[in-house]
């Protein structure tokens, strides 16, 4: 397929005449690319334009129709040109200048390349099935994400499982100070020594917590979260997953593009929300948008930060259209202390109605128990009789 003006896309026509290579059309509008590709399911997609719609195309096909590789031709050789297209999740980047024989050697070579990729990641994907990533997220700060996240680690690793915590909250993650961890290597310096990084490399840089927990933390600052891009963040992922039973992806608030990766690779994603009003409006908006982007299967709806008395699972199961899977009590003064102390939870106050409730979340999660929705869980529901 070819993405571009009709000028352009005729221009190149006249290089592809090959019996081994078809054109199954020609896109002009942005706004049709994938409706296109859902139709004809192109292997490549030559992109003649570097235009920032032209590249929110590309970046929207890596996203979504990873099966149909974008090939950027341009005659551009400008460092900051080339990032912005390598950052729209394209791989490959072909001159101008080329000749005809050249470009379709090119394509024939990219062709076989992205087949076995995809050969060797579905095989990979397969030897690594019982990998899970879950994805701890949710429309607003302060609802106890963090706090889930680093105790879900600490209770699957105290059920004999391998986990690796990645703190994607790019600028203002904290996910090292609850555990402790004071370290110069996080994923910046990763990347920098490394662009694709193999398993070998990212565990290197990893942090490993006493509990058994290992940590890739967020960079030092913020201002270099710019520097990291989704196809970096989905190959650590990727890459991890071959090795660890467990990755938790403690994510920041909002849809930014790295959060639609992580919400496309994600296994099950924890939408966390608080029981105020304002804070069930911004959850339920979210949903919404979770809802069109992935799955609605692997969106579980938990309670952080549950005050006994506010509102019952069925007022809110009725605001978001979903039943509550999970609720995490309000317990700020061990939170706090933890937090302080820059230990989990889960290994200062076992015995602490936060951690009473992760325990049975990570129950659901391995296998084993029930949650809210399926009944049992209702011995928990602090305070509120009859709920």
């Amino acid at each position: 397929m070819l993405l571009g003006t009709q000028e352009r896309c005729a221009q190149l026509q006249m290089h592809l005449r090959d019996d081994e290579i078809g054109i199954t059309g020609v896109v002009s509008n942005e706004n049709e690319v994938l409706d296109e590709i859902n139709r004809q399911a192109p292997d490549l997609i030559l992109v003649t334009d570097t235009t920032p719609m032209a590249l929110r195309s590309c970046h929207q096909i890596y996203l979504l129709r990873p099966r149909s590789v974008p090939v950027v031709i341009t005659n551009t050789e400008d460092p900051e040109n080339i990032q912005r297209i390598v950052q729209s999740g394209v791989h490959y980047i072909l001159s101008t200048d080329i000749d005809s024989f050249e470009l379709i050697t090119e394509l024939k070579s990219i062709y076989g390349n992205e087949i076995n990729r995809i050969m060797t990641l579905e095989n990979s994907v397969s030897a690594s099935s019982k990998s899970r990533v879950l994805m701890v997220f949710g429309p607003k700060d302060g609802v106890g994400k963090t706090t889930i996240a680093v105790n879900l680690a600490v209770k699957l690793i105290q059920k004999k499982n391998k986990v690796c915590i990645l703190d994607y909250n790019l600028q203002f993650g904290n996910v090292a100070a609850f555990l402790g961890i004071k370290t110069k290597e996080t994923i910046v310096e990763l990347l920098q020594e490394q662009s694709n990084p193999t398993l070998d490399a990212i565990r290197q840089f990893l942090s490993l917590h006493t509990s058994g927990i290992y940590c890739l933390p967020a960079p030092n600052n913020p201002e270099d979260a710019k520097t990291i891009s989704t196809v970096q963040i989905e190959r650590i992922i990727a890459t991890l997953r071959v090795y660890y039973d467990y990755i938790i992806i403690d994510a920041a608030a909002g849809f930014d593009d790295i959060n639609v990766s992580c919400i496309d690779v994600a296994s099950q994603i924890l939408l966390v929300t608080g029981t105020d009003v304002p804070s069930l409006m911004d959850t339920k908006k979210s949903l919404s948008i979770l809802k069109a982007l992935t799955d609605e299967e692997k969106i579980k709806l938990v309670v952080g930060k549950d005050h006994t008395g506010q509102l019952k699972d069925a007022e809110i199961s009725r605001v978001m259209g979903m039943p509550i899977w999970n609720r995490i009590p309000c317990d700020d003064r061990s939170a706090c202390s933890a937090a302080n102390l820059g230990s989990p939870l889960m290994l200062e106050y076992p015995r602490s109605k936060i951690c009473r409730a992760i325990s049975i979340m990570a129950d659901g999660i391995d296998g084993r128990g029930t949650t809210i929705e399926n009944g049992p869980q209702r011995k928990f529901s602090w305070g509120r009789k009859g709920n």
